[in-house]
């Protein structure tokens, strides 16, 4: 009997430091990943932060390379970041940081953008030629004043009737994620990434040709071998509107600039250990010459990678 009963005693001992010890682990866990979605968040505002100090260089690469008086000083210097949506990755203490600039100049602007280019965009986007005509009727009708829809439009009428309802704009854009609100782009999986496109920044040029996407440029009209062609060249050479004139059809040059504009998007995500991962997206502007050398005027955290 007794030695039944000290058999009891330890199995319930056992139990009970099971049970602590479960606890225990299931605590350093915790902590450990709080530790861990931290310093990937720590990491992710360091990317921002230096994109930002390699953008300011950028820019005074580019004000020195439009006073030069040689070929061989246009050359890209080594290191500077173009705001062309290239990937980044910077290995820092306690983990990694990939980053991605664009220019918010070598993008459509959303709120100028004629039917041909945005139809243009959406089908080499891959969408099909009826939801194209849809999402382009309504895009042009949202930000229209006018109060009757286009025959693959919508306006207030329609927008009323939804669950729930809510009137159209007609004014500006506002931000490109407004676009989930127009019929046509109800639920479309490429919604986030719209913006790698299009853009409401008025940047006052042409569309730079040395950081638009291939999708810019041939929705811009511009052929595909010629388009591949002038993303090739860009890579040790900026453009310049000689270059534009003598390898394209002079009617692009109108539409086509080669500078590059003040405004950008960041995207920078922290990552520890392949485990835990935190993105933030952030809209800026970059002058060197003004007394703040950059600003931060959108700031949004925790955003899918």
């Amino acid at each position: 009997m007794v030695l039944l009963l000290v058999l009891w005693v330890l199995a319930l001992i056992s139990v009970v430091v099971l049970g602590w010890a479960q606890e225990w682990r299931t605590e350093l866990k915790l902590a450990a990943n709080f530790r861990e979605g931290h310093q990937s968040r720590r990491l992710a505002e360091a990317g921002v932060y230096y994109a930002l100090g390699k953008l300011v260089e950028a820019r005074v690469a580019e004000l020195a390379r439009q006073t030069a008086a040689t070929q061989d000083s246009q050359i890209i210097p080594s290191g500077i970041w173009q705001g062309d949506q290239s990937t980044f990755t910077l290995s820092l203490p306690g983990g990694q940081v990939k980053i991605r600039v664009e220019d918010e100049g070598g993008k459509i602007n959303l709120n100028r953008a004629t039917e041909p280019v945005l139809t243009k965009l959406f089908l080499g986007l891959g969408f099909g030629e009826t939801r194209v005509r849809t999402m382009v009727d309504s895009l042009l009708d949202w930000r229209g004043r006018e109060n009757v829809a286009r025959p693959y439009g919508a306006k207030d009428s329609y927008y009323l009737s939804l669950d729930p309802p809510y009137p159209a704009r007609k004014a500006r854009f506002e931000v490109v994620q407004e676009l989930s609100w127009v019929r046509g782009f109800e639920g479309l999986a490429l919604l986030p990434r719209l913006g790698e496109w299009l853009t409401v920044q008025e940047t006052g040029t042409g569309i730079n040709v040395n950081t638009a996407p291939l999708e810019v440029l041939l929705a811009l009209g511009l052929p595909p071998d010629l388009a591949s062609t002038l993303i090739l060249n860009r890579q040790t050479l900026p453009l310049s509107l000689q270059d534009l004139r003598q390898m394209s059809d002079p009617k692009f040059s109108q539409t086509l600039g080669f500078l590059g504009s003040p405004f950008f998007t960041i995207k920078s995500t922290g990552m520890v250990n392949n485990r835990s991962r935190h993105t933030i997206k952030a809209a800026v502007s970059v002058d060197p010459s003004g007394e703040n050398p950059w600003e931060i005027f959108s700031w949004a955290d925790d955003v899918p990678a």
